[in-house]
Order: C-alpha cells, then structure tokens, then sequence
C-alpha cells in the first residue's frame, strides 16, 4: 500500500472493517483515533490515550500511558513519506509484555502535506507489507535487550549486552536474595548507585526506606549522629533504622576509623549495608584507609563495575538508552544516533564512564536539529575519536618532567593518527596537520615501529589486508 491521498470515506471504510489493531497519528505524532482491537490489545481506553503524543522511547510500567504511547511512535522514514515499519513491544495495562509488528502508511493532502500516519498492528512473524525502518535499529536492540533482562531477571533498567553485563546481572540477582553486607566498586560514573538501587528493590523488602549516606562529604559528628543516634562519644553499635531498611553507603573508607569499628559491629543488625568504593577494598587496606574489622565484613560480597572504556561494544545501546530518557523529558525527539556519531562515541575513552555519556547525550539531544544525532551535535572532546588520544597517562605520585610528559603525549597522538590512517603516513600527518617528513622524523626520533605503508585496497573478508 502506497502513500497516496484518501478520501475520508475510504479512511472510514478502513477503519470500520480493520480487525487488527489500527490507530492514526498526525504529523506531530499525536495519537487521534484508535479503534476497539487496539484497546483490547493495550488494556486502555480510547478516551485515555487520545491526544497522547507519542514519544520516541521504549515503554515503561503498566499504567504509564506515555509509555505505552512510545509503542507506537512512527520512523523517520514514514514521517518522511515512505511506508516503513518494526516491532515494537506493548506493556498491556495488566502488565503483560506484547512482542507486535507495527506498520505506518502516510497518507497527504493534494499538495502533498503530511494529513495523516494510518497505523497498524500486526503478529511479529507476519509477513512485512511494508519495509523494516533502518532509522530504528538501534531502538529496536534496545527493546530486545530490555525484554531479555525482564524476562530473566524481571526488570529492565540495567542495559547492557555481553559477559561482563550478564556477570554483574547474576551478582545482582545473588545480592537481592541475601541479607549479607555487600560492597560495590568501581570508578566515578560506572553506575554504582543504580545497581544499589536494583538490588535494594529486587530484596525482601522493597518498600523498606532505601537511606543514603555520603560518609565523604558529609562531617563525622553528623554521620555518628545519623548513623548511630546518640551524641558523641556513645558506644552503643545499634543501628537506628526500621527493620528491611537498606543503607547505602557512598565512599565508604572515608568514614573515620572508629565509626568504621562501629559500623563492623552492627552489620549482625536486620538492616542491609550497601557500600559502594571508588578504591579497590584490598588497595584501601594496604593503604590503612579501612579498619580489618569492616574489610572483612564488607568484602563477603564484591561487584565490580567495570569502566566504559572496557565495554566498548556496549556503548550504541547506553547511547540509544540515554537518548531515549531524554526523548521522555522533553518535546524535542531524536529516534537514534548517525554511524559516525556511534563511531566517535566508541572511540572517546569516557574518564566520566556513564554518568559522563548521560551529560553528552542529553546536550546533543538539545542541540540537535536533526531527527538523529550527528556528529556535528556532539561536544568537540568527543568528535573525531581525540578523546584517548589528547589523555595524557594518569600522573604517578611523582610530578612527571613537563618535557617527558609531552613526549608521552605526542607519541600516543602519533600513534593514535597512524592507527586510523592504517600505517598510511600521508593521512597521518593531514590528521595531525604536519608535514609528511616531520612525521617521519618524530618517528624516527620516537622510536616507533616503522611498518610500511598498506596497499590502498579494501580489507578481505576477514579483516586482513593485503
């Protein structure tokens, strides 16, 4: 079925005799009709949903109408005029997860505007009358990812694929079914507190208080007395909180020592401890900056997080996840990220981790004009994979000479340039912008391996060039 012009009463007589789910949207995505399957198929009522825009993100908790809305929300492409579609996955009112195929025609006005999106709802292995969407790829593996993970472990909020992802969910799941204190590392941004908060609310008792504490900004007079209750000086290891409650302890080996004595004390209490540590807790022990006593009562269950420079692979899925939670803040809808976008954001090194990719995305999301983020809505730090390149290593606890830190600089952009230009010294001295012999001096000078230049063909099947 083309995009053409339809009289009304053709429209009508569609709608009258679809037996699938069929729905119309306008050109600002605003739900304006659905028809009885579509209410059987979601749990919620014409009357609730009409008016509804749909926004560009994945559904979210029964009884959230913007989110079963995001369900239905059209492709580029059919917003553009070209008949396209997808699955989408449906939280019925009840709960229930609804794997669907769904499929817009555009329909214009005789001087070819936009009138109107007719929607329809279709079984996932039916036949495709229209083509799948390729500005919705990466929106669909994020749906996938999400099912998987509620269908294992019955919730959705940690995203990520790969060996490392599925380690931390099962850590998760073994944390959420004990009661023993459990300690949480990784470095800033790694996302330390959200798997707090999962395994707090996958535990026995859920709807306890979840009670954070900053044991490094907060003053030890203050964390004595809201820890312990009391005033200074008492002795007494109980902890003052309703039973089921679960602490959660930011850096906590800044906690002064004695307070650190009592907390190992009180951990026999029905109350959960959840520490989270940028330090590794055998570095802090060397270090003396953790008493024995809370080491070993903290370390009966370890998760480490691992930074995002390591999860590489990961990263489309946190940007397309991050996208969409800024599609659901604000009226401005970008579906998905450009190819050279995800290229530039595989290729920063991320010192921020996620709490950084969060930042960088919601202001690519505010900047863009596009449908999809570009390369060009992207902060400079990150364009251009410069990111690791223009890192200098962390600093020792001696001060590098500032001459030997340049070097160090330089061959790492040296080498970075060469990676990318695949030995080819021409394309590597355009993207440092120096002259070719320059580079061959620095080199030289350098030290670095002089491997010969590539024959300029395309990479064989498997990834080797002639």
């Amino acid at each position: 079925m083309a995009s053409s012009r339809v009289p009304g009463a053709r429209l009508e007589s569609l709608w009258q005799q679809a037996r699938e789910p069929v729905f119309l949207l306008s050109p600002e995505c605003k739900l304006l009709l659905v028809n009885p399957a579509w209410e059987e198929l979601t749990g919620y009522s014409a009357e609730q949903v009409i008016g509804l825009i749909c926004r560009a993100h994945g559904p979210t908790k029964p009884g959230e109408l913007g989110g079963v809305a995001g369900s239905f929300h059209p492709p580029s492409e059919a917003l553009g005029g070209t008949p396209s579609g997808g699955p989408t996955l449906i939280v019925h009112a009840s709960g229930e997860r609804r794997w669907r195929r769904v499929e817009f025609w555009p329909f214009h006005n005789e001087h070819g505007e936009l009138m109107v999106l007719f929607g329809m709802v279709r079984p996932p292995e039916a036949q495709p009358a229209v083509p799948d969407a390729d500005s919705e790829r990466l929106r669909h593996e994020l749906l996938e990812v999400r099912h998987r993970l509620w269908e294992r472990h019955r919730f959705d909020e940690l995203i990520g694929a790969g060996p490392m992802h599925g380690r931390l969910l099962e850590q998760v799941r073994a944390a959420a079914a004990t009661t023993v204190p459990i300690l949480i590392v990784g470095e800033p941004g790694t996302g330390k507190h959200a798997v707090a908060r999962s395994i707090h609310l996958r535990g026995a008792a859920p709807d306890a208080p979840l009670i954070p504490f900053d044991c490094e900004a907060l003053p030890s007079e203050l964390l004595e007395r809201d820890l312990f209750g009391g005033g200074p000086g008492s002795t007494d290891p109980a902890l003052p909180f309703p039973e089921g409650a679960t602490l959660l302890l930011s850096h906590v080996f800044h906690l002064p020592r004695d307070l650190q004595v009592r907390l190992a004390a009180s951990l026999g209490a029905p109350i959960r401890v959840i520490a989270t540590s940028i330090q590794p807790p055998d570095d802090a022990l060397r270090a003396e900056r953790v008493h024995p006593n809370l080491f070993f009562a903290l370390t009966a269950l370890v998760i480490r997080l691992h930074p995002l420079r390591e999860r590489v692979a990961e990263i489309p899925l946190f940007a397309q996840h991050f996208l969409e939670r800024a599609n659901q803040r604000g009226l401005r809808q970008q579906k998905g990220l450009t190819p050279e976008a995800v290229s530039d954001l595989e290729g920063y090194d991320w010192p921020g981790n996620l709490r950084e990719m969060s930042r960088v995305v919601a202001e690519a999301h505010e900047k863009g004009r596009g449908d999809s983020i570009g390369v060009d809505d992207l902060p400079a730090m990150v364009r251009g994979h410069l990111g690791a390149a223009y890192n200098p290593p962390p600093l020792p606890g001696a001060l590098t000479p500032l001459d030997d830190l340049l070097t160090q600089v330089e061959r790492r952009l040296i080498e970075y340039a060469l990676q990318r230009a695949r030995h080819n010294k021409s394309k590597a001295a355009d993207i440092l912008g120096i002259s070719r012999p320059r580079l061959y001096r620095r080199i030289k000078e350098l030290g670095l391996p002089d491997e010969n230049e590539p024959v300029e063909e395309p990479a064989s099947a498997n990834g080797s060039r002639t």
